[in-house]
Order: C-alpha cells, then sequence, then structure tokens
C-alpha cells in the first residue's frame, strides 16, 4: 500500500513506514515542547552556537588522554596542555606519556593533528552544530543528568569526519549542547572504520565547552580502540563586551 507524499520528494510514492515517518516529522515541526516548536528551538540552537563563537576569543585546558587497543595489555596515558586561539586554532604542550609507544606517539600525534585541523578557520565552521550543517528533526525531552533538555536527530549535509550522523541533546532553556553522539559518515584517519563518538559539554563562565568524550571502533585487523579524553582546568579568554 502507497501513498503521494510532496514532503518525501513530489511525485514519488512512499511505502506507508515512510508516509508515517514523515508524517512524523511534519509533526515535530507543529506540535510544541513547551512553548517552542521545532523550527523555534534549531533557530535558539544556531543562536547559542553563534554566542559561543562570537564571544569565545580562547582558552587553556589539560586533556587527559586515555587510549586502549586489542592488541596491548594496557593503555598508553597522554597529558596535553592545549590552547586555543580563535584566529590560530589549537597548540598543544605534551606533558606525559605513558603504555605502548605505538599508542603514546604515533596515535596521540595523529590525534593531536586532526584536532589541530579540526580547530581553524573554514573547518571548525563547517563542524558546529549548526542548521547550516546539519538537519535537525526534533525528538523528544529527556534529563541529561540533572539538566532538562530536548533531544533532535542529526544528519549531516555533506559527507565529512568531522560531523556525526546521530542524536544531539541541548539543555531545554539555554539551548547550548549538553551532549552528542553518533557516526562520522566518513572514518577518521586514525580509526578503522567508523567510530561511536559521545562527547559531553558543560558551561565555563558562561561559554559551552567539551567535558569528556568518549570514541570506540573496531576493526578485523587493528582490532578495538577506545580514546577517552577529559577535560580539566579550564581557563576562558572572552572577547571584551564594547
Amino acid at each position: 500500500m502507497s501513498f503521494p507524499c510532496d514532503h518525501c520528494g513530489g511525485s514519488r510514492l512512499a511505502t506507508l513506514p515512510i508516509q508515517i515517518a514523515c508524517g512524523l516529522s511534519l509533526l515535530a515541526q507543529s506540535v510544541p515542547f513547551g512553548s517552542e516548536t521545532q523550527p523555534d528551538v534549531i533557530r535558539a540552537i544556531d543562536a547559542a552556537e553563534r554566542y559561543r563563537e562570537t564571544n569565545l576569543a580562547g582558552y587553556s585546558v589539560v586533556e587527559h588522554y586515555t587510549i586502549s587497543n586489542g592488541h596491548f595489555s594496557m593503555p598508553a596515558e597522554v597529558i596535553v596542555q592545549t590552547t586555543y586561539k580563535r584566529i590560530s586554532g589549537k597548540t598543544y604542550e605534551v606533558l606525559s606519556r605513558s603504555g605502548p609507544s605505538i599508542l603514546k606517539n604515533r596515535v596521540m600525534d595523529r590525534i593531536l593533528e586532526e584536532e589541530a585541523k579540526m580547530s581553524r578557520g573554514s573547518v571548525r565552521e563547517q563542524s558546529l552544530i549548526t542548521s547550516a550543517n546539519y538537519e535537525m528533526h526534533l525528538i523528544g525531552e529527556q534529563n541529561i543528568g540533572d539538566t532538562s533538555c530536548l533531544a533532535l536527530e542529526l544528519v549531516p549535509r555533506v559527507k565529512s569526519p568531522h560531523l556525526l550522523r546521530g542524536k544531539v541533546w541541548v539543555d531545554s532553556r539555554s539551548k547550548v549542547v549538553i551532549r552528542i553522539e553518533g557516526q562520522p559518515l566518513v572514518g577518521e584517519s586514525f580509526f578503522a572504520g567508523q567510530p561511536e563518538v559521545v562527547r559531553d559539554y558543560a558551561p565555563v563562565d558562561g561559554i559551552s565547552l567539551a567535558q569528556r568524550s568518549h570514541a570506540i571502533s573496531s576493526g578485523l585487523i587493528q582490532g578495538k580502540t577506545a580514546i577517552t579524553i577529559i577535560y580539566d582546568n579550564y581557563v576562558v579568554d572572552r572577547v571584551p563586551t564594547p
């Protein structure tokens, strides 16, 4: 059984399950969560991301990396002092390394190289959680810890290792990102396959910044690889108020 569905592509025919999904998508746009509809929420998310990008001049943070792989009996532990500046992006000072050499050196250096690239210019702009980079669909409400959140499905508008297909949770009031999870449509260069990524955020001096990131991937040859980053001791540099 099929029905014509303009929302699914004009004159194309959609099966009944797809028709139902389209109806639910349209319903999410029109039915308010509290007093807000889906377009209201998406505009507020865009505004929250613009606020961070406009007001964040830079920061420093200590990043604690744990890198494990099924071929090694112990993980690598690396501590990095990271400095971010709006114009130049991220720079790193490695404070300590321990564990298997290939993990603490070769893999770690590739991670820092990718992170630095992602922090600069158009690459950073194209990795933000905004409607310019993602199609967003409001799917419900859920608490993350003690924070009341709205949950949205994320579909990247382009294939990129810096964009995730998955979900985002935003604070119900401020619309800042609290958690994002999913898979990149293109695998990261230091992973085998497409990793599962979960990243948690929290406000620091009024700016939403990463608190914990975890990525895990499995490959036939490389085995299971997991990377966890804990972010400590932020010092935030805000743009001066005129």
